[in-house]
């Protein structure tokens, strides 16, 4: 038996003996979306009254997030990179804390002690013959995580593919517990794209070239844009996400990524979230590689993509052209996440072809109640994610509109004109306020 194998032995625990070394005012670190290691959640939840004021730190999540709950408010306090629908509830009510951020810093914050962690958890695959196991589906600060933490346990799942991409590998040697537990992936289901959305994808591909790197999210705009992309070639990724709608495209041969200025010939992201056909297509594929967040968010890093198009949503912008992403008046709705990563890294880019496109549904629908989601001014409260310098392109079912070079009174046109037809007296009336001019 090799010594890596003596040693897993020796560390390998059940879930309750291995969250024993979480003492009380610690700081536990929890590796994001497919690296969230539930069982070990789980563990921490059924023994929380041996813990008081244990803050429990984790970006994009998935669910199992019950240390939120009031009943807990002594043993947990939950500290948001970015909030999810079960976190939300505890920002508003002020028993878990947000820190605004970008993606691409935090690796640099937990490695230089910004923000100190005692304890890190994550999952990983089986370990191979050599000792390395592999995070699967993510890299962003996972090696920062590990090295920086006082203490490092791993869920091994079997479930989780293997990519062999160096910041994904993690020897058994630098880890303190294992604890072995199958638990099934987070998977989402793809939404059906209505007509809106499918009208707002085919003019954003209006705007992306043969060769082009792309950035794109998640979800029914993101998979509209990714469907009308079907007769360009040689299209590259370089994107904080990997989703179905990439695959989608990597499959048609639509990408071939041999085009790219940076990292040539792969998929780069920081993870992957999608269906448990992604998560098969990722297991072992060289076409797809995972890098820890600075080397795929980090603006200089992005600047170095070439004909990067890069293709964001938001929750509401005003007539200036700034963009709101993450909240809704004083509720938090998500997080910064790598849009203005990318949307900086663009406005740097080398070989100045760079887009930056915010794509929008031109309403948002609630309790019945239609609202536009271009405003006269930003929902009182709101945080503001992008300011009006940065955003080349907005588009809504309406069409688009170029605020790169404009004035205030022409931005302010273009948005009117992209506009849902419902609401554009209002704005132009705002539009007559503020100017002091006819529409």
């Amino acid at each position: 038996m090799s010594d890596w194998k003596k040693r897993y032995d020796s560390i390998l625990c059940t879930a309750d003996e291995a969250v024993r070394a979480v003492n009380n005012g610690d700081r536990v670190l929890i590796a994001g979306v497919a690296g969230r290691p539930e069982r070990l959640v789980k563990a921490l939840i059924d023994n929380a009254q041996s813990y008081r004021d244990v803050k429990i730190m984790h970006g994009l999540s998935n669910g199992g997030e019950d240390y939120c709950d009031e009943k807990y408010k002594d043993n947990f306090i939950h500290e948001s990179l970015f909030a999810s629908k079960n976190t939300r509830k505890a920002i508003e009510e002020g028993r878990a804390k947000i820190y605004p951020c970008y993606y691409y810093e935090l690796g640099y914050w937990f490695e230089e002690g910004t923000i100190p962690v005692n304890v890190f958890m994550f999952q990983v695959t089986p370990p191979d013959e050599f000792g390395f196991c592999s995070c699967g589906l993510i890299a962003d600060f996972i090696q920062e995580g590990v090295d920086c933490a006082d203490i490092v346990i791993a869920q091994v799942n079997e479930n989780l593919p293997w990519c062999s991409s160096q910041e994904c590998l993690v020897h058994v040697d630098r880890i303190d517990y294992i604890v072995e537990y199958n638990d099934p992936l987070p998977v989402i289901e793809r939404k059906p794209i209505g007509d809106v959305e499918r009208k707002i994808g085919e003019y954003c591909a209006s705007l992306v070239e043969d060769e082009s790197t792309l950035q794109v999210g998640i979800g029914s705009i993101p998979d509209a844009v990714c469907a009308a992309l079907k007769d360009k070639k040689d299209l590259g990724v370089h994107t904080e996400m990997i989703s179905d709608g990439l695959m989608d495209l990597w499959n048609a041969g639509v990408i071939t990524n041999r085009k790219k200025s940076n990292y040539r010939g792969t998929m780069v992201a920081a993870f992957a979230y999608g269906s448990q056909k992604l998560y098969d297509f990722v297991d072992r594929n060289p076409a797809v590689t995972f890098k820890d967040v600075r080397s795929v968010n980090g603006p200089f890093k992005v600047a170095k993509c070439s004909k990067l198009v890069c293709i964001n949503t938001c929750i509401e912008v005003d007539l200036m052209g700034q963009v709101v992403s993450s909240s809704s008046g004083l509720r938090q709705i998500s997080g910064a996440g790598g849009q203005l990563d990318f949307i900086r890294g663009a406005a740097i880019a080398l070989d100045g072809k760079a887009k930056a496109i915010v794509a929008l549904t031109s309403t948002h629908e609630k309790n019945g109640e239609v609202t536009s989601r271009i405003k006269p001014f930003i929902t009182e409260g709101s945080a503001v994610t992008v300011t009006r310098q940065d955003v080349d392109y907005f588009v809504t079912e309406y069409g688009i509109a170029h605020l790169t070079g404009k004035n205030l009174k022409d931005r302010a046109r273009a948005l009117i004109e992209i506009a849902h037809p419902d609401f554009r007296p209002e704005l132009i009336a705002d539009y007559e306020r503020r100017f002091k001019s006819k529409y």
